[in-house]
């Protein structure tokens, strides 16, 4: 079975609810640095959580993002001018992490264009 054919089985409204979770840390998430490691660690978790199709697991991770969200997180859109001193030293999501975020979107995707091309890079999110 291959990991677009496990993460199949991740009933849409899970799936659909971590892609919301991913989608938010994308478009609007700023950490420092070292914040952005722990979701990193996250990341993998829900990887691999996706890729073996447990629904429970992926479940939890994706509470666990929606909690960091909430407490940790500052919105991109917060500040009047751009900037805010409780800013400082944050940063949105490093690439590296960006690629990962954006492939377990696609992997949580139900419905997938069969044969389909991929959407461009700027266009995945």
């Amino acid at each position: 079975m291959s990991t677009s054919d496990r993460a199949a089985t991740i009933d849409r409204e899970t799936a659909g609810a971590a892609r919301l979770a991913l989608r938010l840390m994308l478009e609007e998430w700023r950490l420092p640095p070292q914040g952005w490691e722990e979701i990193a660690e996250l990341l993998d978790e829900l990887s691999g959580a996706v890729a073996a199709g447990d629904v429970v697991a992926v479940d939890a991770l994706t509470g666990e993002l929606e909690e960091l969200s909430g407490s940790r997180v500052t919105r991109i859109e917060g500040a009047q001018d751009g900037t805010s001193p409780e800013d400082d030293g944050k940063v949105p999501l490093p690439e590296p992490y960006r690629e990962r975020a954006v492939a377990l979107v696609h992997a949580l995707d139900p419905d997938p264009a069969p044969g389909g091309p991929r959407p461009a890079p700027s266009e995945r999110t």
